[in-house]
């Protein structure tokens, strides 16, 4: 039995879109990280990190039978590729491949997008444009420097995966993980950069065009609409 700890954010996102991807069954267990329930002793235990998803395999023990929790979503997905045998090729460079592009979601684009997104969103006069954590988090008072910084960082950054995706209709070449990692955070973040530069479909024709591929698959919006902002789980 699989297990999802989480709540609705970009990063839990990228579970439910492979879990609904690979058609496993699957529990949510709610964390509302809004209330600061992942900072419970309970929650602590799975995750020491205290952040979510963290997934539970009841079949993943280790030598004394404890179940071992997975967390961080690099860890998660590449989990579930290698339990379910899909969305990462055996192939070793196709493999490789995925992996780093896996990795620069992690470790670039997705914290990069997150705190333009924690700063711009100062500049909204309304917080009902904002989902709830957002609202919650956000810069209380809009810091210019710090909004420029990350936007012009974010825009390399999918600058970097435009010319990726160039002549490819998928990250690695074909539907990945890295597919899914990438797709909920640029699908949040998209309006609120557009803001900025109205273009931006124009300027990333392919993202654009992959954003609209991805959307059309069943198993990634039952995934995204699972784990949507302000759904009751």
């Amino acid at each position: 039995m699989l297990k999802l700890f989480t709540w609705p954010t970009q990063n839990a996102r990228k579970i439910s879109i492979m879990l609904e991807e690979c058609n496993l069954d699957y529990e949510i267990h709610a964390i509302n990280i809004e209330k600061d329930e992942q900072h419970q002793a309970s929650f602590k235990a799975l995750n020491p990190n205290c952040k979510i998803p963290v997934l539970l395999d009841t079949d993943l023990t280790d030598d004394s039978g404890n179940v071992e929790a997975i967390f961080e979503t690099g860890a998660i997905l590449i989990y579930l590729a290698e339990k379910s045998g899909q969305f990462l090729s055996h192939d070793p460079a196709l493999r490789i491949r995925t992996l780093k592009w896996l990795f620069w979601q992690t470790s670039g684009l997705g914290p990069n997008l997150g705190n333009f997104s924690h700063y711009a969103s100062a500049l909204a006069k309304d917080e009902k444009q904002l989902n709830n954590f957002l609202a919650k988090t956000r810069a209380k008072d809009p810091n210019m420097q710090a909004i420029e910084r990350f936007r012009k960082e974010s825009m390399r950054l999918l600058a970097v995966l435009n010319n990726g995706l160039k002549d490819n209709d998928y990250i690695a070449g074909e539907l990945s993980i890295a597919d899914f990692a990438c797709y909920p955070w640029i699908e949040s973040a998209w309006q609120g950069l557009k803001m900025f530069d109205p273009e931006l479909p124009v300027k990333f024709k392919s993202i654009h065009n992959w954003k609209t591929r991805l959307a059309q698959r069943p198993g990634l919006k039952l995934g995204m609409e699972k784990l949507a902002w302000g759904v009751e789980i």
